[in-house]
C-alpha cells in the first residue's frame, strides 16, 4: 500500500516537473508569441480607424481593447517580469485571449460585411496560427478554442448568406491551416518530452547506484546539502542514519561475492521500505555502507526507524548450500533540533562516531544523538 502510493507521488511528481521544464523550454517562444501578437493587434486597431468611419471603429476599438489588448498587455508583463514556472499557468487567460480575438474578428467582420468595407481574413489565419503553432497554449485547449473560433466564423457567413460552396473552401483552407499548426506544436512538445525523459533517465543513472537501485554517494552530498539548508530554513527537524554491514568482508569471503550481493540488495530493500514519504531518501554511500535521511522526523519515529532496520536484517532467513547465513548491521544516527544549527559535513560526523561505537559495543544495534 504505501509503494503504491509513493509510486503515485512520483508520478504526480514527474509530471509537474515535466511541466516546468515544458514551460522553461517553451518560455522565449512564449514571450515573442505574446509581444507580437499585442503589436499586431494594436496595428489591427490602427487600421480600424483607417478603414472604418466612426461609428464602426468606436465598437471595435472598444470590443478589442478590453477583450484582447488589455489582457495581453497583462500576460506581457507576466511572462516578461515574473515568468510562472508550469505550462498550465495563466491557462485560462491565455484560452479567453485566443478565443475573444477570434470572436472579436468574426465580429468586425460581420460588422464589415453589413456597412460593405473590405475587410481581409487574413487576421484570422495569423490569430489561428498565433493559438495553434507557437504553444501559446497546449494542444487540446487549443484545438477546442479554435473549433469554437470556427464555428461562430461559419455561422456568420451562414448568416450573411455566403455562398455554401465558397464557405466549405474557407472552411477547409482554415482547417488545414489548424492541422498544420496543431501537428507542429504536438510534434515540437512530443520532442520536448523525448528530451525531458533523456536528461531525466541520464541524471538518475548518475544518482543511483547500480546494484541497490538505492541513490549513490554524488546523490547523498547533493540531497544532505539541499535537505539541511531547507530544515535550517524552516526550522524542521532532520534525521540521518548511517548503516554498516556487519563483518561484510568475511561474507564475501566466505560464501562468495553473489551472495554478498544478494545481501546488500536485502538490506538496501529494508531501507527503502523505510523510506515512505518523499522526504525520506535512502543511499548506498560505499561498498556496505549506506545512509538514509528524513526531514521533518521526530525523535521517537527516528529511534523506531534505527530499531527496525537493526531487527529487520538480524532477522534475514538467508540459506547457501544448507548453510544459514547470520546477517546483522550497526547503525548510527543523529537528529538535528529544529532550532539547531549545524553544517552537513558535522551531522555525518557525529553519525558515523555513532556508528563505531555501536560497532565497538558488539555490533547489530544502534546508537543515537539528538544534536540541540
Amino acid at each position: 500500500m504505501n509503494t503504491e502510493i509513493k509510486h503515485e507521488s512520483d508520478n504526480v511528481k514527474s509530471s509537474d516537473n515535466f511541466l516546468h521544464f515544458l514551460m522553461d523550454q517553451c518560455l522565449s517562444i512564449r514571450r515573442w508569441a505574446l509581444l507580437v501578437s499585442l503589436l499586431l493587434y494594436l496595428a489591427f486597431a490602427v487600421m480600424d480607424v483607417l478603414k472604418f468611419p466612426s461609428e464602426v471603429y468606436s465598437l471595435t476599438l472598444t470590443t478589442r481593447l478590453f477583450l484582447v489588448i488589455l489582457p495581453l498587455i497583462y500576460l506581457n508583463i507576466v511572462y516578461w517580469f515574473y515568468p510562472p514556472s508550469s505550462i498550465r499557468a495563466n491557462l485560462l487567460i491565455l484560452i479567453t485571449v485566443y478565443i475573444a480575438s477570434g470572436l472579436n474578428h468574426t465580429l468586425i467582420f460581420y460588422l464589415s460585411s453589413i456597412y460593405d468595407f473590405p475587410f481581409s481574413e487574413l487576421g484570422l489565419v495569423l490569430i489561428l496560427m498565433f493559438g495553434c503553432l507557437l504553444i501559446v497554449i497546449p494542444i487540446k485547449p487549443a484545438m477546442t478554442a479554435t473549433f469554437i473560433i470556427l464555428s461562430s466564423f461559419a455561422a456568420v457567413k451562414l448568416h450573411l448568406n455566403q455562398a455554401l460552396p465558397d464557405l466549405i473552401f474557407v472552411l477547409i483552407i482554415l482547417v488545414f491551416v489548424t492541422g498544420i499548426c496543431l501537428t507542429i506544436n504536438l510534434a515540437g512538445q512530443k520532442t520536448l518530452y523525448q528530451n525531458y525523459q533523456l536528461i531525466n533517465r541520464l541524471y538518475n543513472e548518475s544518482i543511483t547506484d547500480g546494484l541497490t537501485k538505492l541513490h549513490n554517494k554524488r546523490s547523498f552530498q547533493e540531497e544532505i546539502d539541499r535537505l539541511n539548508a531547507i530544515a535550517t530554513r524552516d526550522n524542521a527537524t532532520l534525521g540521518l542514519i548511517l548503516i554498516d554491514a556487519d563483518n561484510f568482508k568475511a561474507v564475501n569471503d566466505s560464501f562468495g561475492h553473489s551472495v554478498g550481493d544478494d545481501v546488500l540488495i536485502k538490506i538496501a530493500e529494508v531501507i527503502d521500505a523505510k523510506c515512505r514519504r518523499s522526504e525520506d531518501i535512502g543511499f548506498r554511500i560505499g561498498g556496505d555502507e549506506f545512509a538514509i535521511i528524513l526531514y521533518g522526523i521526530t525523535s521517537e519515529s527516528l529511534e523506531q526507524t534505527c530499531f527496525d532496520i537493526v531487527l529487520s536484517v538480524a532477522n534475514f532467513n538467508i540459506n547457501h548450500r544448507g548453510k544459514r547465513l547470520k546477517t546483522s548491521v550497526s547503525v548510527g544516527a543523529v537528529l538535528k533540533a529544529s532550532t539547531a544549527k549545524s553544517t552537513c559535513n558535522n551531522l555525518v560526523k557525529i553519525a558515523d562516531e555513532y556508528l563505531y561505537e555501536a560497532k565497538e559495543s558488539g555490533r547489530s544495534q544502534y546508537y543515537l544523538k539528538t544534536f540541540q
